[in-house]
């Protein structure tokens, strides 16, 4: 099998998460129901038609794939270039293109707090725009020309933050293009 025009042909493990812990009860979901946000994103290169990928990579991809199946049973799938978001080869993880990893901080890590009711409460510097920041962790080489670090504080442009599960961690994937400005430690957001 060969691809063409740059896209990469992968295998998932399985197409849904379609079950919850709850309770130490393992239960269904009903994937139908937002399938997207329950799409698996870890595939296994089968063929790529790109210089940075190799069969059995392991690849984190957008949740499109769900639409991109291909007809040869399994759970066989193609993606287009920019939907490859990051790849481990062995033990090596790492962002391809201008995408970059960062992980989500916590309210208590900006000084913040919320009540059961959802409403924060401040003990420190409160703005509608926390959430908008986030520590950079795993970088393209675009964003280290750049000039940005691993563990750089960052705000972002609002909703550039997709989620993904990586590795077993929860990451926002970005582009450089999203990432505002470095935020130093204790700075007061105010945007």
């Amino acid at each position: 099998m060969n691809s063409f025009n740059g896209r990469t042909i992968v295998e998932r493990q399985k197409l849904h998460n379609d079950t919850i812990m709850v309770g130490g009860m393992e239960l269904q979901l009903d994937v139908a129901f937002r399938k997207y946000w329950h799409t698996v994103q870890m595939a296994s290169v089968v063929v790529a038609n790109r210089d940075d990928l190799e069969p059995q990579d392991i690849i984190w991809v957008h949740h499109f794939v769900e639409e991109q199946g291909l007809p040869f049973g399994g759970n066989i799938a193609f993606v287009e270039y920019n939907q490859v978001y990051c790849r481990k080869r062995g033990k090596k993880l790492e962002t391809l293109g201008s995408f970059i990893l960062v992980e989500p901080i916590t309210y208590g890590e900006l000084g913040m707090t919320r009540s059961e009711s959802g409403i924060r409460l401040s003990t420190k510097n409160d703005t509608d725009n926390a959430e908008r920041i986030g520590v950079a962790r795993l970088l393209s080489d675009k964003a280290k020309a750049a000039g940005l670090k691993d563990g750089d504080r960052v705000l972002f442009n609002v909703n550039c933050e997709y989620e993904i599960e990586v590795d077993g961690k929860i990451y926002y994937r970005m582009e450089l293009r999203d990432i505002i400005c470095t935020v130093d430690p204790g700075q007061k957001i105010n945007v």
